[in-house]
């Protein structure tokens, strides 16, 4: 699923697929899916748990190394954001990453999924 969250006024492209849950225990050393059982019923901890989903989602877009990732390479991007902002955008990653959210999916990203077909 792509879609863009805009973070701080800045809009961050992110892809989530099968490969995501498998990208984050490789960088946060946790499973995904079962702390997101977990969590369900605990706010701030959903909240944390989609922001580290965001990080994977955004390197993911960037085709990044994820070789070359880890838990600084997260505090990282957590840098480029006013306080709260990541927090603030959980739902919309959470939504992407569940296939629920409308994509804003660039023209370029568009013509590259439709030859894909």
């Amino acid at each position: 699923m792509y879609g863009t969250v805009e973070i701080g006024g800045k809009g961050v492209e992110m892809v989530a697929n099968a490969a995501s849950p498998y990208r984050f225990k490789q960088i946060f050393r946790e499973d995904f899916l079962k702390r997101a059982i977990e969590t369900n019923e605990n706010e701030a901890e959903s909240i944390d748990l989609f922001v580290k989903m965001g990080f994977i989602m955004a390197k993911q877009a960037e085709k990044a190394d994820f070789s070359k990732l880890n838990e600084d390479a997260f505090i990282a991007w957590l840098e480029e954001f006013e306080p709260n902002d990541v927090q603030m955008a959980a739902g919309d990653i959470a939504n992407i990453y569940s296939g629920n959210a409308e994509t804003k999916v660039s023209p370029k990203r568009k013509a590259a999924r439709q030859s894909e077909k």
